[in-house]
């Protein structure tokens, strides 16, 4: 085997090995590319953040049985409503649990008296642990 060969066979096993390196994360996407470096839940429920989008990333703990249409997201001690629903119609799976980043508007809906932060997103990346 000739030197360059040779080199050119390491080339080709250290670019495997990266890609199989790499390939430990895998993510599910819905919508829109999620993109943004991701902040908190807690960052997202900041008042000064309504009406901006916001890339958040949290822990998925309940999603809509019926068409999972909306979802909620969680860090360590906050939690915020996500709506979601693609062009189809169609929301997450209802059995989605589990790290998530999520891309849209920050908003308040407003129900009776009470004011409740959500994000109306575009996108949903679901995070493979």
């Amino acid at each position: 085997m000739q030197p360059r060969t040779r080199n050119h066979h390491l080339t080709l096993v250290l670019a495997v090995c990266l890609l199989v390196g790499s390939g430990c994360t895998s993510t599910t996407e819905f919508g829109q590319p999620v993109v943004g470096t991701p902040v908190s839940v807690k960052v997202a429920l900041d008042p000064r953040n309504t009406g901006r989008s916001l890339t958040v990333q949290g822990t998925i703990r309940e999603v809509c049985r019926d068409e999972g249409c909306w979802f909620t997201i969680s860090d360590s001690s906050n939690e915020i409503t996500v709506r979601y629903v693609a062009e189809n119609g169609l929301g997450i799976p209802i059995i989605a649990r589990g790290p998530a980043r999520v891309h849209g508007v920050i908003r308040d809906t407003v129900i009776g008296r009470n004011r409740i932060p959500e994000i109306r997103a575009d996108g949903v990346m679901l995070l493979e642990q």
